[in-house]
């Protein structure tokens, strides 16, 4: 029971540094990947149980495994999540969000959800025994749980940038907008020395708002622009 609790808790810190240096982000994940993955883990599954059944991996390890496994879970995205709130908090103040039910309760009461079924899970409120797996695998849930929390399904323009979804777009890359459509605005913006760009819905009401507010950032780029260029002159 020791060793399993104590390469539990190796796997979380361990997971939890990995998760904080963002290896990958929501916008690298495609349908294509996810599906491998999926494979990847259910082959491995169907693996595991078919030498459990021979008796080649007994219950002492599969126990262990899975600790570890939710462990490593647990980790990854606390880490994320603390990244991701000090990204935010270093963005600045927020600017601008188009707030409604679908964006801002609904997402809020699914997280409140999640972390309250992790804590259910975790037998702390139960009579069930403490076991590594039953903790681990809810602080795994409790985890993504507070993940969720810090991620919004709308765009936030910020005082230093915007932020889209898990990323950090600086004033710095943004490039220009337009207006899609009626009531969507078509966000420019550079990152790895490539143009990219994004489409999110804006209430009629706030229009004059945000083009303020996108126009003043272009005005300020323009006259950085205008001075570095006088001072290589110089």
């Amino acid at each position: 029971m020791i060793w399993i609790v104590v390469s539990a808790i190796a796997t979380a810190a361990i997971s939890t540094w990995l998760g904080y240096k963002r290896l990958i982000y929501l916008d690298q994940l495609t349908a294509r990947n996810i599906s491998y993955t999926l494979i990847g883990v259910l082959t491995l599954f169907l693996m595991l149980q078919w030498l459990h059944q021979i008796g080649y991996f007994p219950e002492a390890i599969a126990g262990a495994v899975m600790a570890n496994v939710y462990s490593s879970l647990f980790g990854f995205f606390m880490g994320a999540a603390v990244q991701q709130f000090q990204q935010k908090t270093n963005c600045g103040e927020i600017v601008y969000v188009n707030r409604s039910f679908w964006t801002d309760i609904f997402p809020s009461m699914v997280t409140i959800g999640i972390i309250l079924f992790g804590i259910q899970r975790t037998s702390l409120f139960s009579d069930l025994p403490f076991t590594p797996i039953r903790v681990t695998s809810g602080l795994s849930i409790i985890a993504i749980g507070a993940y969720s929390f810090t991620i919004r399904l709308v765009p936030e323009l910020r005082k230093n940038g915007l932020i889209l979804l898990d990323r950090k777009i600086s004033w710095e890359q943004f490039f220009t907008y337009s207006w899609f459509s009626e009531g969507v605005i078509e966000i420019e913006y550079k990152r790895d020395e490539k143009i990219r760009s994004f489409k999110t819905m804006i209430p009629n009401e706030d229009h004059l708002f945000v083009e303020k507010i996108l126009s003043e950032k272009i005005a300020e780029k323009l006259e950085k622009d205008e001075f570095d260029e006088y001072e290589e002159l110089e």
